[in-house]
């Protein structure tokens, strides 16, 4: 009586599952399923390549905008010193050209007065210009006193005992008055200038 077969395996067939290595496999198919894995993982791993390509783009991106802003910013800041600078100079150059003008306005003023003095000294109103010279120069040291001519048209009056003495010229009174022009020019200027 040919025998049956149970529940088992048939002789030759392969050992199913529970019973070895498992199901056959197709090359084919195992290569597809590979080959499927590698795609994902490549899609995956381009996919994290281009974020942090576009990452690293966003930051160098923000970082150049930064350092640009840096570069502007400290750009302005010389810029503006430089103009500052400019503008000082330039304040300086036209006080500078002020006050020279001033100054050859009261030296154009001061040299015809000296004319103008020159002329009446040696005038008929000469001999009462000293008179006057002499009689501030007494009053100036006090009586008694003696009084001498001075080359530049002036008197010179020193007191008996010798311990004062008054130097009155024309000539004196123009330097003196020429002095106070001079700094009542300067003080304008300055004061003109003033912030």
């Amino acid at each position: 009586m040919p025998q049956e077969h149970g529940p088992g395996p048939s002789p030759g067939a392969a050992p199913g599952p529970g019973h070895g290595a498992g199901p056959p496999q197709d090359p084919q198919a195992l290569i597809g399923a590979i080959d499927a894995r590698a795609e994902e993982e490549r899609s995956r791993l381009l996919l994290e390549a281009e974020e942090s390509a576009r990452r690293i783009r966003a930051e160098a991106d923000a970082e150049c905008a930064r350092l640009t802003a840096e570069a502007m910013d400290e750009l302005e800041q010389e810029l503006a010193g430089e103009q500052q600078r400019l503008l000082g100079e330039a304040r300086m150059a036209a006080r500078a050209a002020g006050l020279q003008r001033r100054r050859a306005l009261v030296d154009e003023a001061f040299d015809r007065a000296a004319q103008e003095v020159a002329r009446r000294a040696a005038g008929p109103e000469g001999p009462a210009a000293i008179e006057r010279l002499a009689r501030e120069a007494r009053e100036a040291v006090g009586e008694p006193c003696s009084l001498t001519r001075t080359p530049e048209g002036g008197v010179r009056a020193v007191s008996a005992d010798g311990r004062r003495s008054v130097h009155n010229s024309l000539g004196g009174r123009q330097a003196r008055a020429r002095l106070i022009a001079e700094h009542e020019v300067a003080r304008r200027l300055f004061t003109d200038a003033a912030p």
